[in-house]
C-alpha cells in the first residue's frame, strides 16, 4: 500500500486552518504524514499548527528557510516529505471524505506519475458558487503541451509520485506556479497525467487566496511558460533515468 505525504503551505491561515486539517487527517492512515511548511505569520497559524503536531505525530511543522512566498513554502514542504505519494494542499480548502482513496487508486497504473482532479468552487462559508473548476478552465488537459498552452488545473487538486521529487525540486517557477511546473514536467516522457473528472475538494474563495481569480498579465504568462519549458529540457534526462528505473 502506498503511503501518503501531504505537502501544505501556510501563511496567515488561522481562519480556515482547523477545518482544512481536520478534513485531511481523518483520511490518513497511521503511517501517513502531513508536512506543513509555514512562512512567518501575523496571526495564530503557528500556534494552531503546534497544537496539532503536539497531539498527532503525523503532523510535522517546519519553518520555510527560503525567502517567503508560496513557491518556496511548497518547495520546503515537498523537500521534507518521506512517503510514496505527495499531495499538494492549500490551507483554506476542505477535502471531500473520499479524496485520498480515489486519487491513490490511480497510481496502481505504474505509468501514472501525476494525478489531477476537479474541484467545486465555494465562497468563504462553503456555499458552492461554481461546481467545476475544469469547466471554468475550458476542460482538463492531460498533456504537458496542452497545459503549457493553457493551464487546466490547480495545485490543491494534484498528487504525484515521490520518486520524482528530486527532479521536481528545486521548483524553478515564480510567484505561484509550483503546480504548473510539476504537472508539465511529470506529464512528459514515459509517464502521464491522469485526470479525474470528479470534484474532490471544496476550493474556498474568500478574498485572500493565493490562487488567482483572473488571468495574470501576459508578460507573466510568457515568462512562466519559458521557465517551465527551459527546465523541462534541462531536467529531462534525469527524469527519464527515473522512468527507466521505475518502468524498466
Amino acid at each position: 500500500m502506498a503511503r501518503i505525504s501531504i505537502a501544505m503551505a501556510v501563511y496567515n491561515g488561522e481562519r480556515f486552518l482547523h477545518e482544512q486539517i481536520d478534513s485531511i487527517l481523518c483520511q490518513l492512515s497511521d503511517d501517513d504524514e502531513l508536512i506543513v511548511s509555514y512562512d512567518e505569520s501575523t496571526d495564530k497559524s503557528l500556534a494552531i499548527l503546534q497544537e496539532y503536531s503536539e497531539r498527532d505525530n503525523r503532523v510535522k511543522v517546519i519553518k520555510n528557510p527560503y525567502s517567503p512566498g508560496v513557491v518556496h513554502n511548497f518547495q520546503n514542504a515537498v523537500e521534507n516529505t518521506t512517503r510514496d505519494i505527495i499531495f499538494y494542499s492549500d490551507q483554506d480548502d476542505v477535502w471531500m471524505p473520499n479524496k485520498i482513496e480515489i486519487v491513490k487508486k490511480e497510481f496502481a497504473d505504474p505509468t501514472v506519475a501525476v494525478v489531477i482532479h476537479d474541484a467545486s468552487l465555494t465562497d468563504a462559508d462553503l456555499r458552492i458558487t461554481e461546481p467545476s473548476t475544469f469547466k471554468l478552465r475550458g476542460g482538463a488537459r492531460n498533456t504537458s503541451f496542452g497545459n503549457l498552452i493553457r493551464l487546466s488545473y490547480i495545485g490543491c487538486c494534484m498528487a504525484f509520485r515521490a520518486d520524482y521529487k528530486s527532479v521536481v525540486v528545486p521548483i524553478p517557477t515564480i510567484y505561484r506556479s509550483h503546480d504548473w511546473w510539476t504537472g508539465c514536467l511529470l506529464g512528459c516522457g514515459r509517464t502521464k497525467m491522469k485526470v479525474i473528472n470528479t470534484p474532490l475538494i471544496y476550493h474556498r474563495n474568500h478574498g485572500g487566496n493565493v490562487t488567482p481569480t483572473k488571468r495574470p498579465p501576459v508578460r507573466y504568462q510568457f515568462q512562466v511558460r519559458w521557465i517551465i519549458l527551459k527546465n523541462i529540457i534541462l531536467r529531462y534526462r534525469r527524469k527519464c533515468a527515473i522512468d527507466k528505473k521505475r518502468l524498466g
